[in-house]
């Protein structure tokens, strides 16, 4: 009897041994899975900043060699702001994994939207995208973070933009309203979505390999939910893809009292 227990207390010490060593390798393994996520996701972020920035130094090229310095120095500041953007984005691009803290202040969605379509105005010119823009005389305020909220707004209208490659004539809808919620829908006439219960997840794209990580959208709704907010997707009855960013309106005796 006492052999039989030391065997048995001598197998189970090896046993757990053998559960430490896996568990040491299980956690190795989610901080390199972790690693890969953040770094996809830095790549997909400084993506878009990129791509203007080689259209503005390519147009700033161009108008050096016709003589024409001052307009080229307008190119070089949209250059040097998208710079600044790219330095945010690598300090404050955790959006996947944190949570919304408390460099909170009250944001002007207004604002926010002619920022990102600032940013993506070369892809939409280069794509002859016919764009239509609604949005109210008034700020309609939120509380969140201006950058993660041109994040979001930068990856509807990319995911926009991409949904209409092939369309004859693509067009993409902006509309901003406020009511008890502040609601940011962006409609486009490409395809419409094949798999809408898939859509939010991590790494699921439709895109071909090389050509997305699938993190986009993904990013774009743990964003909006750290802001008490929610971002949704349906197909329109007339065709393409309608996204829909709701988030809790900020309002005027809000705004002053945080003054």
């Amino acid at each position: 009897l006492n052999q039989r227990l030391q065997r048995e207390v001598a197998e189970r010490q090896k046993m757990q041994g053998k559960l430490e060593v896996a568990e040491q390798t299980l956690e190795q393994s989610s901080k390199l899975a972790v690693l890969g996520e953040m770094s996809a996701a830095v790549s997909h972020e400084l993506n878009q900043p990129l791509a203007a920035m080689k259209t503005y130094l390519a147009g700033a090229a161009l108008l050096l060699r016709r003589n024409r310095p001052d307009e080229a120095l307008s190119s070089f500041q949209r250059i040097d702001d998208l710079i600044e953007r790219m330095g945010a984005i690598t300090q404050q691009l955790k959006s996947y994994a944190r949570k919304a803290g408390d460099a909170l202040a009250p944001v002007d969605m207004g604002d926010a939207v002619v920022s990102a379509l600032s940013m993506m105005e070369p892809q939409l010119k280069r794509n002859k995208v016919r764009l239509t823009r609604t949005m109210p005389d008034r700020p309609v305020m939120v509380m969140g973070d201006r950058l993660r909220i041109e994040q979001v707004i930068i990856n509807l209208l990319r995911n926009a933009l991409d949904a209409t490659q092939g369309v004859d004539a693509p067009e993409i809808d902006i509309l901003l309203a406020a009511g008890e919620t502040v609601t940011l829908t962006v409609r486009d006439n490409g395809h419409g979505i094949e798999d809408l219960d898939s859509l939010f997840e991590p790494f699921y794209t439709t895109k071909q390999p090389g050509e997305g990580v699938g993190l986009g959208l993904a990013i774009s709704s743990g964003i909006v939910n750290d802001l008490g907010g929610r971002l949704t997707a349906r197909n329109a009855d007339g065709g393409g893809a309608v996204f829909e960013m709701r988030l809790p309106i900020f309002e005027e005796d809000k705004i002053r009292a945080a003054r």
